[in-house]
């Protein structure tokens, strides 16, 4: 059967509902014509004019991203500015673009219980509730066994194929309850939060320098896993699922992962 923008819209809202998003984010059908007839999907954390050019390349239809295309208003559409130029481009090719943010952090087997899952973490519960909702903003969640700081260190960097991390805590430290939060969660309170939970390592992005020292201060060890790596495994899951939903409703659809995105800043 032929599929619209409008049922791959459908097919992820029942995935990451955008009822869960926070207020501030923006969510949902960036560019494009819900009615338009979609074939393949291209899959990745962030929309740049490599991201178009491989989605052009590749006569994909659509691309899902996990960070909005558009967060600020736009006072206007020019060829001269960046975004201006990127949604010229997407429109004279006739490529949908579908963002799912923090709604898909939020949502069971969203970002957050992806990591919680690729860490075998035990008795999850949620970091934030969100309202009367089951699901939540972070997980905690048990290892296996108590470790040192260091050991589970070197998991992170296995599970998220990296070489290095920006650490602060004792690497003797033990460690049996983890607290995470995908992205940018470096923020004092996000800690706070995991320290009441009873967490001895939180693991996050974007962990500022002083909120570290507040952390060091509350006994919590932390791991800056990257706002990229913490995020970028979610890629292949979304795609898992929508191929699923494309096989289960006979959907003629094909969802791939971009083979082009990556973070911006690395460590060498």
């Amino acid at each position: 059967m032929s599929v619209k923008c409008s049922d791959i819209i459908n097919i992820m809202e029942e995935y990451a509902n955008s009822n869960l998003a926070e207020d501030w984010d923006n969510v949902g059908l960036m560019v494009g014509d819900e009615n338009k007839t979609i074939s393949k999907i291209l899959v990745a954390l962030d929309i740049e004019d490599k991201i178009i050019d491989e989605a052009i390349e590749k006569n994909c239809d659509m691309i899902i991203t996990h960070h909005p295309f558009i967060f600020k208003g736009i006072k206007s559409i020019k060829a001269s500015d960046t975004i201006g130029a990127r949604i010229i481009k997407l429109i004279k090719n006739n490529i949908c673009v579908f963002s799912a943010h923090t709604n898909l952090d939020i949502a069971k087997n969203g970002t957050n219980d992806t990591l919680a899952n690729l860490l075998n973490l035990e008795k999850i519960s949620n970091l934030f509730e969100k309202d009367n909702s089951v699901v939540g903003l972070g997980r905690v969640g048990e290892l296996f066994e108590t470790m040192p700081f260091s050991k589970l260190i070197e998991n992170v960097k296995k599970v998220l194929n990296l070489d290095s991390l920006v650490v602060s805590g004792s690497l003797d430290t033990p460690v049996k309850k983890v607290g995470i939060c995908t992205g940018a969660g470096g923020e004092i309170d996000f800690m706070l939060q995991a320290v009441s939970k009873g967490c001895d390592a939180y693991i996050t992005g974007d962990i500022k320098y002083h909120n570290s020292q507040v952390a060091n201060d509350l006994g919590l060890c932390l791991i800056d896993a990257t706002h990229y790596a913490s995020e970028a495994i979610i890629i292949p899951v979304i795609c898992d699922y929508i191929n699923s939903c494309s096989r289960r409703l006979n959907m003629n659809i094909e969802c791939i992962p971009s083979s082009v995105n990556g973070q911006t800043l690395n460590i060498v």
